[in-house]
């Protein structure tokens, strides 16, 4: 039997699933995540061999009748990260057939009909894609604006927020009293002394998205004006693509990929749908069908030639809930 391996490789988990020719997916595998760059090639291929080794041994196949590796890497960023993580997975000895992208590329496919399309992601951090109809990729990697990743993004805009509003910039704003509720302090000066003496960790500002969207669906003007600017931010991003790709005429899926999406309430997804349809009139907003693992293996199948054609679509559906590799349930 021929056999995809596709892998996801993110910070908090590597994911792999075989799949054969027809679209079966025949088993899924789970490790800890890793990132190259950061903490060495060894630990994070070490991820991708145990992953690896689960899905197959579900699937009941072995390493010899894999015919092509896709893979989806957080850290594929820079032009030379491409073939340096590939050579790595071919390291592993279960397939010399490998393909390379950001982890973004496979979260795009994971939620688009077409092979082509675009993704913004918005969880804990961000990124932007664009896949154009002949297979070209273009990742905003570290061109990414700051002030748009992610959930801990939108947190630093409501601190910004509460610190303008008492000293005179902002409008007064529910997000205050919600802020020291949630760091347990009775003021802003004393946030500012938590701050100060580093009691506050750096990652804690993500706990506050959630917050803000929803102070802005009970009205908040000034939360509701964070969501709106991070939309019009993202958007941009996006139209900008795909005006230089030359695809603003067609109709292209614009995937949501992230818990940032499933904020309370429509602003962000209505200030995204408006700024975008502006210029991509055609364009739909969609959320991901499926776990982007699931994207890598369209991929891989993609290139050994295989049409996805009603039948292998069928197949993706049904072995895909057999798995649970779906996220958006109809």
């Amino acid at each position: 039997m021929n056999v995809i391996l596709g892998i996801d490789q993110g910070g908090t988990g590597t994911r792999a699933a075989v799949c054969d020719l027809e679209g079966r997916l025949l088993g899924f595998g789970t490790s800890y995540g890793g990132q190259h760059t950061f903490q060495g090639m060894d630990f994070a291929m070490g991820a991708v061999k145990e992953a690896s080794q689960s899905a197959l041994t579900q699937a009941r196949v072995t390493p010899d009748e894999i015919v092509c590796i896709y893979g989806g890497l957080t850290g594929v960023d820079f032009p030379e990260e491409y073939p340096l993580v590939a050579d790595g997975i071919r390291s592993l000895g279960l397939c010399s057939n490998v393909y390379t992208t950001n982890d973004s590329i496979i979260a795009l496919r994971g939620g688009t009909e077409k092979p082509y399309g675009a993704v913004i992601i918005a969880g804990t951090g961000g990124n932007c894609a664009i896949r154009t109809p002949e297979g070209i990729e273009f990742v905003y990697h570290y061109y990414h604006d700051m002030d748009l990743q992610g959930g801990g993004a939108i947190g630093e805009r409501a601190v910004k927020a509460i610190l303008r509003a008492q000293t005179f910039r902002e409008q007064s704003t529910s997000l205050t009293r919600r802020v020291l509720e949630k760091f347990q302090v009775d003021s802003v000066d004393d946030y500012l002394r938590r701050i100060a003496h580093q009691e506050i960790p750096w990652d804690a500002f993500k706990d506050l998205c959630p917050i803000v969207f929803e102070e802005a669906y009970a009205g908040d003007e000034v939360a509701a004006n964070i969501l709106r600017s991070f939309g019009e931010g993202c958007a941009e991003m996006v139209t900008a693509g795909l005006k230089h790709f030359g695809m603003t005429d067609l109709d292209v899926e614009v995937v949501l990929s992230g818990s940032v999406f499933k904020g309370v309430g429509p602003i962000l997804t209505d200030t995204l749908t408006a700024c975008i349809h502006s210029v991509v009139p055609k364009a739909r907003l969609v959320n991901a069908r499926y776990e982007p693992v699931v994207g890598a293996v369209l991929l891989g199948l993609e290139k050994q030639g295989v049409s996805i054609d009603t039948s292998v679509k069928i197949n993706i559906e049904a072995t895909a809930h057999q798995l649970g590799l779906i996220r958006n349930h109809k």
